[in-house]
C-alpha cells in the first residue's frame, strides 16, 4: 500500500473520531485537505480510489451531482466501529 493510501485511511479514521453525531459525510476533496494533500485533480483520484476500495466495509454514496460524489459513513458501519475503537491520534 501506498503512503497516500496509508494517509487516507488514517484520516478516515480521525474524521469519524471527532464527529459528534451519528453519521459523517464527506467528499474526496475534504479528505484530502484534512489529509494536508494537495487538491489537484491526480491527487483527488487516488483519494477517491481508496474510499471506494473500502466501500465494502460500510461507506456508501449519499449524493452524485455534476460536482463530484458525496460519501456518507453510519455509526452501525465496520469501519466506524473499527475507527472508533482504535487508538488514533487525532
Amino acid at each position: 500500500m501506498s503512503s497516500i493510501e496509508d494517509l487516507v485511511e488514517r484520516t478516515l479514521f480521525v474524521m469519524i473520531k471527532r464527529t459528534r453525531g451519528t453519521c459523517l459525510t464527506f467528499t474526496p476533496k475534504k479528505v484530502a485537505k484534512v489529509a494536508g494533500l494537495d487538491t489537484k485533480p491526480v491527487t483527488l483520484s487516488v483519494v477517491k480510489y481508496v474510499i471506494e476500495k473500502l466501500r465494502p466495509l460500510g461507506i456508501d454514496i449519499y449524493k452524485t451531482s455534476s460536482h463530484g460524489v458525496k460519501y456518507i459513513i453510519h455509526n452501525t458501519s465496520p469501519l466506524w466501529q473499527k475507527a472508533k475503537e482504535s487508538e488514533v491520534i487525532s
